[in-house]
């Protein structure tokens, strides 16, 4: 607090009434003077005074001293006047800056027995506590006045004080009014050598409570930035311009499981292993440029997982704009990639099941006639020589059928009915195949948990999964090891099927193939299931193998799992859903030899000459009379002079001009109840049952044998 503004004006009104004193002086001086010079001129009698005059000159002496003497005292009180209006005016200004000021100085002095005494305060006192200097001494002084939670902190600044040190502290007040006032406190000792004591303090306290507001708004701005980040499931990061991090996520930790302070203010190169770093380090000189930067980033995890990271640099530029470093966004990716190039991989199979439909087409109708044509000649030949090379033949024709069946599996799936199966026989008809094959130096076990389900599917195609992995398994092991097979149940939730691609959901049966070979490259472990792809020598493989696996397991609403360790060997597991609608019939023997024709009429339409020839001759040897045509338009032709003698109608679906599905539209139309059987050797059971649904005709694949061929002509007239 200043001093009072009374005080300050009777000392400046003081040289006022000290100038006309002086004034009035100094002319009785003059006069005196004057007198005193008459008087001892005239001899020192008064009456001299009035007979004896005075000199002109002492005359002139005194008048110029005594206008000399006012003239002085004129401008010293011109002087002082002028003085007072100065000191005015700087007390104005004081008040003024005090008025405006945010702080305040003091001087307080220590008595003997410990007690603080505040002698004088200058500045916006009042503004900051809202008392008056009197109130405040009243009060109890700063004591009394500092936040109740901040005393302690305040009882060690003055013991730092009472050791003769300065101090500077921030503080909490309370006003006046009850408000908070944030203070900064600076404090400087007065020592009294002699006592050795502390004798006083003197120092200055600032109002810094619009600082420590703005702070606290910029810590809950930084604490909600840090939460919003530490949400984000992401690395986030920023990096200065020496490659140095200075700030980091919660997800650093997650992934790294260290806490945040290992990473700030370390380099990238001390963080990232040395392969990692090395692909970071031109992305972040490019960052460093002023570059925004995007790109991915494949690795193999600590945990040895394959991973993928959508990388992301944005710098930061400073108002010149000089680059200080760039913030960092890594997502990881790995699910989306492996789902696209799942997709991919669906996509490339559906081309490839496209592409088999035509390819498949033309080459079932070539080796139709070669497989009944193989059964025809069996019926009459007896040389065994000429029969074992019959045999071949017939081999090597339904082998050549077997690939097509591949190829059409890949994105169009195997035209069987499927039935409830139980898994302990598939698992134990496999290990019987592999003893008696597979070479002594692999040993085998199985691991069947007791109670299984039964699953829903084809026979034939169950046990073609189980080879193709059994054999993969083997070529992985040309120096012996171990192979298990193994069947168990598991629950299969929406992320499980949802990730790989599954329909399906609940109770699976989980067909387990496990070899101790040499594992599946991390490179290639993403195209083992693309058709043709393979990694054995020339000649060795089709690559054809796990593609068929994948087609089936997907035609029976499974998915595949493959874990691979490179030299620690490859274990793959097949998921296929547990039937639910019923118990699962046991297998029963093989069905009979269908029985001989009775002499029925057959209209034979396929546009396949040598099939056609074929299929006539095994008809009529076994009993049946066969009318042919070699299009739709034909058999309409020969159907419609004899409508009451054709029994059956035996086509192709797929032929040049009126196809199979149309011929049977324009029969129906004339003859609703015509009994009809049609083959195929492109389409898929789904597109033919499609195509030919609303005629309801049974459907068989070419190539068939002699045996298929009756046993479905059999049905279909004694249905």
């Amino acid at each position: 607090m200043k001093p009072t503004n009374r005080k300050s004006e009777e000392r400046l009104r003081a040289p006022e009434s000290g100038w006309w004193a002086a004034a009035l002086f100094w002319l009785v001086l003059v006069a005196a003077s004057l007198l005193w010079n008459g008087f001892q001129t005239g001899g020192g009698s008064p009456a001299g005074l009035s007979v004896r005059r005075w000199p002109d000159s002492m005359v002139l002496a005194h008048l110029l001293f005594g206008t000399l003497g006012l003239a002085a005292i004129g401008m010293g009180h011109r002087h002082l006047r002028r003085s007072r209006e100065a000191l005015m005016a700087s007390e104005e200004r004081y008040r003024l800056i005090s008025a405006a000021a945010t702080d305040y100085v003091f001087s307080s002095a220590v008595t003997p027995d410990g007690r603080l005494e505040l002698q004088w305060v200058a500045g916006a006192f009042e503004k900051i506590t809202g008392f008056s200097f009197e109130e405040y001494v009243a009060r109890g002084g700063w004591r009394a006045m500092v936040h109740p939670d901040d005393r302690a902190r305040d009882g060690r600044d003055m013991e730092e004080l009472r050791a003769n040190r300065p101090q500077r502290s921030e503080l909490r007040t309370i006003a006046r009014d009850g408000t908070v006032v944030w203070v900064e406190i600076v404090a400087h000792p007065v020592w009294d050598g002699k006592e050795n004591r502390l004798a006083g303090i003197y120092g200055a306290v600032r109002d810094i409570s619009r600082r420590k507001q703005a702070e606290a708004e910029t810590k809950a701005t930084f604490e909600t930035l840090n939460q919003f980040i530490d949400s984000v499931p992401a690395f986030g990061s920023f990096v200065d311009n020496e490659e140095r991090y200075q700030f980091v996520n919660r997800y650093y930790e997650d992934w790294f499981h260290r806490p945040r302070d290992h990473f700030v203010g370390r380099k990238l190169a001390e963080v990232h292993r040395p392969d990692t770093y090395a692909t970071m380090r031109p992305h972040s000189r490019r960052a460093l440029d002023g570059q925004y930067v995007r790109y991915e980033h494949e690795m193999t995890g600590r945990d040895g997982k394959y991973y993928c990271f959508d990388v992301q640099y944005i710098p930061r530029h400073a108002s010149d704009g000089a680059v200080l470093g760039y913030f960092t966004l890594v997502f990881d990716v790995t699910e989306r990639v492996l789902r696209d190039r799942q997709v991919l991989r669906t996509q490339r199979l559906e081309s490839v099941g496209r592409l088999a439909s035509g390819i498949a087409h033309d080459l079932n109708n070539i080796l139709s006639p070669v497989l009944m044509g193989s059964d025809l000649l069996l019926e009459t030949i007896r040389n065994p020589e000429e029969r074992k090379l019959l045999d071949l033949i017939k081999a090597s024709t339904l082998r050549g059928a077997a690939i097509l069946r591949q190829l059409l599996m890949f994105g169009r799936g195997e035209p069987e009915v499927r039935v409830p199966l139980h898994p302990e026989p598939l698992v134990r008809d496999m290990l019987k195949i592999i003893e008696e094959t597979f070479p002594k130096s692999i040993s085998v076990r199985r691991l069947i948990a007791p109670d299984l389900p039964a699953i829903q599917g084809n026979l034939t195609h169950l046990h073609q999964i189980l080879l193709n992995l059994c054999l993969n398994a083997r070529d992985a092991m040309p120096d012996g090891g171990s192979l298990t097979l193994s069947a168990r149940i598991e629950n299969v939730d929406d992320a499980l099927a949802k990730s790989h691609g599954a329909e399906a959901t609940g109770p699976h049966v989980v067909f387990g193939v496990e070899d101790t070979g040499a594992g599946i490259p991390r490179g290639v472990l993403d195209k083992i299931f693309d058709p043709f792809f393979t990694t054995k020598p020339q000649g060795k493989g089709t690559g054809l193998g796990l593609s068929t696996v994948m087609g089936i397991v997907r035609n029976h609403r499974g998915f595949i799992r493959v874990d691979s360790q490179p030299g620690r060997g490859t274990l793959f597991r097949v998921y296929l859903p547990v039937y639910t609608k019923g118990k699962a019939p046991e297998t029963g023997p093989a069905a009979a030899a269908p029985p001989k024709g009775r002499g029925e009429w057959i209209l034979l339409v396929d546009d396949e000459e040598a099939a056609r020839q074929v299929a006539r001759q095994t008809l009529e040897q076994n009993g049946y009379h066969v009318l042919e045509a070699r299009n739709g338009q034909e058999a309409l032709s020969i159907y419609e002079q004899d409508p009451a003698r054709i029994h059956l109608l035996l086509t192709d679906i797929m032929m040049p001009g009126m196809d199979g599905p149309a011929l049977l539209h324009r029969l129906r139309q004339t003859t609703p109840g015509i009994k009809s059987i049609a083959m195929t050797g492109g389409l898929s059971q789904p597109e033919a049952v499609q195509a030919l649904e609303a005629e309801t005709a049974r459907l068989i694949l070419k190539p068939l044998d002699a045996g298929t061929l009756l046993s479905t002509v059999r049905h279909a007239l004694d249905s």
